[in-house]
């Protein structure tokens, strides 16, 4: 699929902000005071100073667009699916969410996916341009669910569209970060690797992306969340890898960023004629 995005304002911190025990592939230390000389970062008093998450969240929310591709519960899983998603990050916790997923895609299959546009809890579908008209029922109709989250218990593609933007936004990322108890950060080139566990309890009362986790918390299953998390000099995430405890050992999760600060302001446009917002026609 080809996705056309105009470009916008660079945002982003302009410096970078410092993490405890961070160290370089070279064994040297990133830290404001230098290296103690045995290849250990030094502490520092601005790496303490506030949230693990709040660098790189700020860094996004600056950005204000992003497109980034998700694949959900890859290796066999049902509820698996892949999918692309363009964000407008309105602030740490408002995302609004155009994307378009596709379940259970296997080889040979046409994507016809519908772009569905997240604005808080309502999502407006638009069929793809494909598959519309009367002969496929509801589903071939521009359509607006004004409670996507009642919806998504019926709409396998509005579940995973939901679940596509918790898995992206900001509020994510935070959650796992500042819930994380285990936390290591290396830096190589530039690009920093954070590689921690959150538990799933925690993960699961959050109130931003809860709703992604109950269900595996739902049976009282103990255990912790495992992630990876490479984000770029700027604090922009590059990559998000989670590893979800469930009855069959655990389902992984894989986010990719691109596209930082390109594409418009994401809304709900009129039907029914399809109009994605992968272009730059807003």
């Amino acid at each position: 699929m080809t996705v056309g995005l105009v470009l916008g304002g660079a945002g982003g911190l302009g410096a970078h902000v410092l993490w405890p025990g961070d160290t370089d592939d070279s064994g040297g230390s990133s830290g404001s005071g230098g290296s103690r000389g045995d290849g250990r970062a030094k502490p520092s008093a601005v790496a303490t100073a506030g949230p693990r998450a709040e660098p790189v969240r700020a860094a996004m929310v600056a950005q204000r667009q992003v497109g980034v591709g998700v694949v959900a519960r890859k290796g066999g899983d049902p509820d698996f699916f892949t999918g692309q998603a363009r964000l407008d990050l309105r602030d740490g916790t408002t995302v609004r969410a155009a994307t378009h997923v596709l379940y259970d895609m296997g080889e040979g299959h046409p994507w016809y996916p519908p772009e569905i546009v997240l604005i808080g809890n309502r999502a407006v579908i638009t069929p793809h341009q494909e598959m519309t008209g009367p002969e496929y029922g509801p589903q071939g109709s521009y359509r607006t669910e004004s409670d996507a989250t009642a919806a998504a218990a019926d709409d396998i593609a509005v579940r995973n569209a939901l679940e596509a933007r918790w898995l992206a936004q900001p509020a994510h990322l935070v959650a796992l970060l500042d819930g994380a108890t285990e936390l290591s950060t290396r830096r190589a080139g530039g690009v920093r690797t954070l590689t921690g566990s959150t538990p799933l309890r925690t993960l699961a009362a959050d109130p931003a992306v809860g709703r992604l986790y109950r269900p595996y918390a739902a049976d009282g299953r103990d255990g912790a969340v495992r992630f990876t998390l490479v984000v770029t000099s700027r604090d922009l995430p590059e990559s998000l890898r989670t590893e979800v405890p469930s009855g069959s050992g655990a389902d992984a999760f894989r986010v990719e960023y691109r596209d930082w600060a390109k594409g418009g302001a994401i809304t709900a446009r009129p039907g029914p004629t399809p109009a994605p917002q992968w272009t730059a026609a807003d």
